[in-house]
């Protein structure tokens, strides 16, 4: 596919089945995941994306990790593998 320059430091291709493609001219800091690397959910609201930039994580995992105790999370605290599918397991 060939990209072309798109306003706002994006490029634009046409796919061969016949839709644009609209993407940042480069990937950087600012990207982030399609899936929260906690819980493994998908980042899908405009609060999961403000989370994931404060503070890595869905916006869910923020209020139920990094809000009860933020101190200790910039601290760099992170729950375990089995606290997370714990929370979670019944999603």
């Amino acid at each position: 596919m060939e990209w072309r320059t798109y306003p706002n430091n994006r490029v634009i291709s046409l796919h061969p089945s016949g839709f644009h493609i609209i993407k940042p001219a480069s990937m950087n800091d600012l990207s982030q995941p399609l899936f929260c690397p906690l819980c493994e959910s998908i980042m899908k609201t405009i609060y999961d994306e403000e989370s994931y930039k404060k503070f890595e994580c869905c916006d869910d995992c923020a209020s139920s990790w990094v809000y009860p105790d933020k101190k200790k999370w910039v601290d760099g605290w992170r729950p375990s593998e089995e606290e997370v599918r714990n929370k979670y397991k019944n999603r």
